[in-house]
């Protein structure tokens, strides 16, 4: 920080005086010069840049807003050293990655940090500046300059798989636009039965794909190429240099094969390790209009004509592409954790208002095959704390959460049941046989007794009964890892937790208007702190984590539950905590809770 500020100057004297600060007094003197005012600016100056490495003398204009320092400072080189300078635009400097705010605050703060960011972009292009660092500072941006310089198709792409080496692609639109637009989104995939997967889960209904065109070709960058993209006849010579020879010749024979079309898609993928970031040019060869794009159905390859014409490429645009292959989906969890779960398999066994969120945060998490048995079906009253919403009013829980799993999730196996827990062990025993866990979130006591008794004996699944107790602001579960285990001591006859931490009248429990029909009261908040334990607890079973019998308690603001006309008798929570997590061992006598 510069001088102290005098508190007499307005805020624009005080910007200046912190800008010859900066700059030096004796250089500001010397180099500062006026320069003429644009549209709602108090004040702006031009100041000499050093000598560039293309030996390009450079000046920076420095401009003032009227509301300074609320608006920010602005800074631009002239002449634009776009493509020429890292974290050079168009239209200035970029000061400011991505989701990073710019700085705000005192008019010697604001001006400090933008002129102190100007200094590390002209440090990278200055005469005598390392160029691999700034070829790196270039590739690590090398979309975003690509993109600017294509602009934006209207059609968006999915990648249903990554392929591993240079591949055509074929390609369907997404059929459940009822008209067509001309946008609809593409899906592509180097084979087709995962387009005919991908159909069925959206859908709903198995396609026959007798001919789907091949409108994309997908290929692996060696080096990059000029961070200045070409014109679009001169898009290959651009790009096939920098693949390896025969991805070069593939790309070329698809694309003379494919000449017919108005519109193409080659996937680049970066140069680095497998995964690298993917850029996708959309290549228009004749009648351009650039707001409509292509649609592809079925049996598109079959109104191809036999003969190739192939026409120069008129327009080269930048597509949003984003691939659901389970590595995209899961990257950001970069603990290894999902890795292991590629493999893992788990049965839940009721899929209500706990259940649910806990079935969804597995499969996000990266379990790779869920089964979901539930008889109910979803209601109104429901709506509140479960994961499904009004669309599925009337579904059967099991089925719309496996749709609604494989539809966000298509990397998720997902099986549903909506039956009892009873009649799958009996009729499918394989099921249970193959899980690795089993979580039961029903609160009904005489399914948890039958898991319980396959449990007590001795399984090679580990099992995970989870629950609620009334307002949903203690939360339990118990594990009980691979072998012989029994619980049913912990629970009186009719299921009630011998442990409990809260008492309510009449149990907590509110009854229905129907024979039998009841539900546990808490609102959604509450109960997602619960689901996050429930899965917590199910990840650390999965991957190791817990390998002895745990008890697993989750509460929230305990002195809360005397105004919602309960008792609470649990542990204390420490001075300041609002929530707290336990985990121990299995309880032996009620006495060790008072």
């Amino acid at each position: 920080m510069g001088a102290l500020a005098d508190p007499t100057q307005t805020p624009l004297q005080r910007g200046i005086a912190a800008l010859r600060n900066v700059l030096g007094q004796d250089a500001a003197d010397a180099l500062l010069q006026p320069a003429p005012m644009r549209t709602d600016e108090a004040a702006s100056f031009h100041f000499p840049l050093p000598i560039d490495y293309t030996g390009r003398e450079r000046r920076l204009r420095i401009g003032f807003p009227t509301n300074f320092p609320r608006g920010r400072l602005r800074l631009n080189v002239e002449p634009s050293p776009w493509l020429v300078w890292p974290h050079a635009t168009k239209a200035g400097l970029c000061l400011h990655g991505f989701q990073e705010r710019p700085i705000m605050g005192a008019p010697e703060v604001v001006v400090e940090d933008s002129l102190a960011r100007l200094a590390r972009i002209v440090s990278l292009s200055e005469m005598g500046s390392s160029q691999a660092t700034r070829d790196i500072e270039f590739q690590n941006e090398i979309t975003t300059y690509w993109s600017m310089q294509h602009g934006q198709s209207y059609q968006n792409l999915l990648l249903l798989d990554r392929p591993q080496a240079a591949s055509e692609l074929f390609a369907l639109s997404d059929p459940r636009r009822a008209l067509p637009s001309g946008q609809e989104t593409v899906w592509m995939a180097s084979d087709v039965a995962a387009l005919k997967a991908h159909y069925r889960r959206v859908v709903g209904r198995t396609a026959v794909v007798r001919a789907a065109e091949t409108p994309g070709f997908y290929v692996k960058l060696q080096s990059y190429p000029d961070i200045r993209t070409p014109d679009p006849e001169e898009l290959l010579r651009w790009l096939t240099p920098h693949l390896r020879p025969d991805d070069a010749k593939q790309l070329l024979a698809w694309f003379d094969l494919h000449g017919t079309l108005a519109s193409r898609w080659i996937v680049l993928e970066l140069p680095g390790a497998t995964g690298a970031p993917i850029y996708c040019l959309n290549v228009r060869s004749f009648g351009v209009q650039p707001e409509r794009g292509a649609k592809f159905g079925l049996r598109t390859a079959r109104r191809r004509p036999g003969m190739p014409n192939s026409h120069v490429p008129a327009l080269v645009r930048a597509t949003a592409l984003d691939v659901l292959d389970r590595a995209s989906i899961l990257s950001r969890d970069i603990s290894g954790t999902a890795k292991q779960l590629e493999n893992a398999r788990v049965v839940c066994v009721g899929v209500g208002s706990l259940g649910s969120a806990v079935a969804m945060q597995l499969a996000r998490s990266g379990v790779g095959h869920l089964t979901l048995i539930d008889p109910d079906t979803l209601v109104s009253a429901n709506l509140g704390r479960h994961v499904l919403g009004a669309d599925n009013l009337g579904s059967l829980k099991a089925t719309a959460l496996r749709d609604k799993i494989i539809r966000d999730l298509p990397t998720t196996e997902c099986a549903a049941y909506p039956t009892f827990a009873e009649v799958v062990m009996s009729s499918k025993p394989e099921v249970f046989d193959a899980a690795d866990l089993v979580v039961i979130t029903t609160a009904d006591w005489q399914s948890e007794v039958t898991v319980w008794r396959a449990k007590s004996s001795g399984t090679t699944w580990s099992l995970l009964q989870a629950w609620s107790e009334p307002h949903t602001q203690v939360g339990h579960a118990l594990l009980a890892p691979t072998g012989t285990f029994d619980g049913r001591h912990l629970f009186t006859d009719n299921g009630d937790f011998r442990h409990k931490f809260t008492e309510w009248p009449g149990g907590g429990i509110v009854p229905l208007p129907a024979c039998g029909e009841s539900f546990i009261p808490g609102g959604s908040l509450g109960m997602t702190n619960i689901a996050s334990m429930v899965s917590h607890t199910a990840l650390r079973a999965l991957t190791g984590n817990i390998v002895t019998a745990a008890w697993v308690s989750s509460i929230y603001r305990p002195d809360d539950v005397p105004a919602l006309g309960g008792k609470y008798h649990g542990p204390e929570l420490p001075d300041g905590a609002q929530q707290l997590l336990l985990e121990r061992g299995w309880p032996e006598h009620k006495e060790e809770m008072l």
